[in-house]
């Protein structure tokens, strides 16, 4: 089976792109797929049970904390980083 290939350019699109999984075969690949999909298919069974394992990156923008981290946890309190527990003000 051949994988169908995506522009990196076109996350801006509304593209995803992130470390993912085979829940069937174990089979690990880098996805890109548009926002919203959940089950991806497997480049190597064929079977849609592929999930996401890790961060994604959804277009060029980020936030990013005094820290330096890019990553967030958010509660009903709001948004705060999960490296240094700085609460977040968006403006």
């Amino acid at each position: 089976m051949t994988a169908e290939i995506i522009s990196i350019e076109d996350r801006s699109k509304g593209w995803l792109s992130g470390p993912a999984q085979c829940l069937g075969c174990s089979h690990k690949w880098a996805a890109v797929s548009p926002v919203g999909v959940v089950w991806l298919e497997c480049q190597s069974c064929g079977f849609e049970m592929g999930r996401r394992t890790g961060p994604v990156q959804a277009g060029d923008e980020r936030w990013e904390c005094g820290c330096g981290n890019d990553l967030f946890r958010i509660n009903r309190e709001g948004a705060y980083c999960a490296r240094c527990g700085c609460e977040q003000r968006f403006p």
